[in-house]
């Protein structure tokens, strides 16, 4: 008899746990779901034809340099020369670089060095380092149908102590410079 009480309260007390397990997870919120709508989302596009019926060439030779680290400020410099050759559409040009992969300490020399650029003879542009290049979509130049621009492109040892503590001898990087428009 003692047994059939026990197992009788021990249902009763599962039964009542389960209840309020049940009622509390009902009252509680953890059961009940709500959706919210945000209405009227608006969208909408106004194309103009503003398609270049041309393309941006960039002319000019390839740098190479083999830098000492002798002094501050020890650089290379690079001209050239970006073509709009579209007759209806200006172009806002921009700049940065890509590394080739390969070179001994390749990745350490692109941090080294650093980069600034000069558009059509205006003031230099600091555009750190030449692993990772770019002139500041602020900074971008615009072309106007059928003009050129000439570009100048510095690559320099800002500063000698640390370029000559950072242990590079006989490292070599290759690197890209990408100039990339869009039609405006």
């Amino acid at each position: 008899m003692t047994t059939q009480k026990t197992t009788t309260k021990k249902k009763l007390a599962i039964a009542g746990g389960s209840l309020l397990l049940i009622a509390g997870v009902t009252v509680g919120g953890a059961l009940v779901t709500m959706n919210s709508t945000i209405f009227d989302n608006v969208f909408k596009t106004e194309v103009t034809d503003t398609s270049a019926d041309g393309e941006l060439i960039v002319t000019g030779a390839p740098m190479t340099n083999t830098f000492t680290g002798a002094m501050d400020g020890e650089a290379i410099t690079g001209y050239y020369t970006a073509t709009n050759t579209s007759q209806n559409a200006t172009l806002s040009v921009g700049l940065g670089s890509m590394l080739q992969p390969g070179g001994d300490k390749s990745i350490e020399l692109a941090g080294a060095l650093d980069t600034r650029v000069a558009i059509d003879g205006g003031s230099l542009i600091d555009t750190g380092k030449l692993s990772n290049m770019k002139l500041a979509e602020a900074e971008a130049f615009e072309i106007a149908p059928g003009d050129s621009v000439k570009v100048r492109i510095d690559v320099y040892v800002k500063d000698s102590d640390a370029f000559l503590a950072a242990d590079l001898d006989e490292a070599e990087v290759t690197a890209d410079y990408l100039f990339n428009s869009i039609a405006k």
